[in-house]
């Protein structure tokens, strides 16, 4: 098969593709990897569940045996450490995933497209995190470019990232109606998701940005139900962080766990060892 029409997101078996970009992602036990690409799947869906420990070992397990897949397993580590506030260091890798697709330059098939947007979103994402807020924006424009280029069309997942990054990059600028702008745009592209993780963490940001834009009742009601979706489906990262949201915006329902306690079992999970 020709380099640009394969692609890293459905050359594996069925059931880690939909533990880690489809409908089961709270699948447990996963299927065992056989391959660096189920491997790299494998270890996307674990971290889903919040299972850090056990993802990060699986990300070791195989040699990446392409510049585009090592430049996701960067991006990948990078995104564990960006949930767990540790933007700086997800920089890091984040540069990394750069330096091995580079930016400059047509891409080479799809899986350079995902490889370069994801690593340019990633960057992107940690500027926010640090105060950078020019730098973010010009990385986002960076990585449109990418999606517009030969092979970008009908990929859904790098323009639902980026979008679910300007919504927190307005976010952080106390932009109410341009959050919420960005995450209604989020919200009609995870109509064409596979992804059921992808949906839920749409739903989260949109939650997020009716508190920004001060629809307190309305984001705290979204965030219960992001909640309970993620806790259906295994979710713990996003269940942790639409219960802090819940926290924020009046509370949380009557049997839900606190954000306090779910942050135990992220740790004993290896949230904290992530590095």
């Amino acid at each position: 098969m020709p380099p640009e029409q394969r692609s890293l997101f459905t050359t594996t078996q069925s059931g880690l593709v939909d533990a880690a970009f489809g409908t089961d992602p709270g699948r447990v036990p996963l299927p065992a990897a056989t391959d660096p690409y189920e491997s790299w799947h494998r270890s996307v869906a674990l971290a889903g569940q919040g299972r850090y420990s056990a993802a990060d070992i699986e990300l070791r397990r195989y040699r990446a045996r392409s510049p585009e897949l090592a430049s996701l397993h960067a991006s990948t580590r990078a995104s564990w450490l960006r949930q767990l506030g540790k933007h700086e260091r997800a920089r890091h890798f984040d540069g990394r995933a750069v330096s091995l697709v580079g930016i400059v330059g047509p891409a080479r098939s799809r899986d350079t497209v995902e490889a370069r947007t994801d690593a340019l979103t990633g960057l992107a994402a940690d500027a926010l995190g640090s105060g950078r807020f020019g730098m973010a924006d010009a990385l986002l424009a960076r990585s449109a470019e990418q999606r517009l280029g030969s092979f970008g069309g009908g990929l859904w997942r790098p323009a639902l990232r980026a979008a679910w990054v300007a919504a927190e990059l307005a976010m952080m600028r106390g932009d109410g109606p341009e959050a919420l702008r960005h995450a209604e745009s989020a919200l009609a592209l995870s109509t064409d998701a596979d992804s059921l993780r992808h949906s839920i963490k749409t739903d989260l940001v949109l939650a997020a940005a009716l508190s920004c834009a001060g629809e307190t009742a309305r984001a705290r009601d979204s965030a219960v139900q992001v909640a309970s979706a993620a806790a259906m489906h295994g979710l713990l990262p996003l269940r942790w962080a639409a219960t802090m949201l819940c926290e924020g915006t009046g509370g949380i329902d009557t049997g839900m766990a606190t954000s306090a306690d779910l942050a135990v079992v992220l740790d004993r999970r290896g949230g904290s060892s992530v590095d």
